[in-house]
């Protein structure tokens, strides 16, 4: 009875009504059946029935046949079902962002914005990393990091810099990485995980989810070039910090030379401070 109660929640949310959803997961369980048949196994008016059907007929998750000289409903398969939602979707989506485009959009929106989902978070995050410019500056626990692990590798291979500071094992091609050493006593201490990205100095998220990782408790998404400027400059202060750090307690030999390595290294990242503040303070 849960997973139906779960079911019927998750096909609404595609737009059924409450009795289509009923009506559907009982023909899914129970196939061909008269109208009359399903109005008295699911306990609901015969003609409240039959509407909700011709409904579910129209939407295209039943198919009827009077070829016996009765109507009998059955469904399609539930991936055929979800597969025309899905292309109906992607089709309004298309014609509303094309519509959209025409609008006359004096600006950009320039202000700090609160987040109230995790799924906005992550679609938000992979919108940063796609559109990145220049460069990304990633801060992240395990669980975001799985989220958007695809997407930074996929960009890795494009001509910019991305520089991730991570509490986990794994390793990123084409990212420069600056891992916590003691990253599982970070894990144990903490009560959350966060995600922050930085993108090409002038846009921020900001997430914070809980110890599971799961569910996001607040996140802002930062869309103000001057924050997200002062935001960049610290945050590149403490990965080139960590790096001297993890240097400093190593037992290689060399150090000193090692570290004003890794001081040159970040010269080319600290350069887009420089552009990002030009470019504020031109569009002042």
């Amino acid at each position: 009875m849960k997973n139906r109660s779960e079911l019927s929640g998750l096909f609404r949310g595609l737009g059924l009504t409450e009795l289509e959803s009923k009506i559907y997961i009982w023909l899914l369980e129970n196939k061909r059946s008269t109208g009359y048949k399903t109005a008295m196994k699911i306990g609901k008016p015969v003609a409240n029935t039959y509407k909700a059907l011709k409904s579910l007929e129209q939407k295209g998750a039943v198919i009827s046949d009077n070829t016996s000289n009765k109507l009998y409903y059955d469904t399609i398969p539930v991936e055929q079902f979800l597969n025309k939602i899905e292309n109906e979707f992607n089709r309004k989506r298309k014609k509303i962002i094309d519509e959209v485009a025409k609008l006359d959009m004096k600006q950009e929106h320039v202000g700090i914005y609160e987040l109230q989902s995790g799924e906005l978070v992550y679609e938000k995050a992979l919108n940063m990393i796609n559109s990145a410019e220049h460069s990304l500056l990633i801060d992240c626990f395990p669980q975001p990091l799985q989220k958007i692990e695809k997407q930074i590798l996929c960009r890795s291979s494009d001509d910019i810099d991305i520089f991730l500071k991570h509490y986990a094992d794994e390793n990123l091609e084409g990212v420069r990485q600056i891992k916590k050493t003691e990253s599982d006593i970070v894990l144990e201490e903490l009560q959350g995980q966060w995600l922050i990205i930085i993108k090409d100095a002038v846009e921020t998220l900001i997430a914070f989810f809980d110890k599971s990782g799961e569910e996001m408790l607040h996140s802002v998404w930062i869309q103000e070039s001057f924050i997200s400027l002062i935001h960049f400059s610290g945050s590149i202060i403490e990965c080139t910090l960590s790096e001297i750090l993890e240097k400093v307690y190593s037992e290689e030999e060399n150090k000193i030379e090692k570290i004003k390595e890794i001081v040159r290294s970040y010269q080319s990242i600290y350069s887009y401070f420089n552009i990002a503040e030009k470019k504020y303070i031109q569009e002042k």
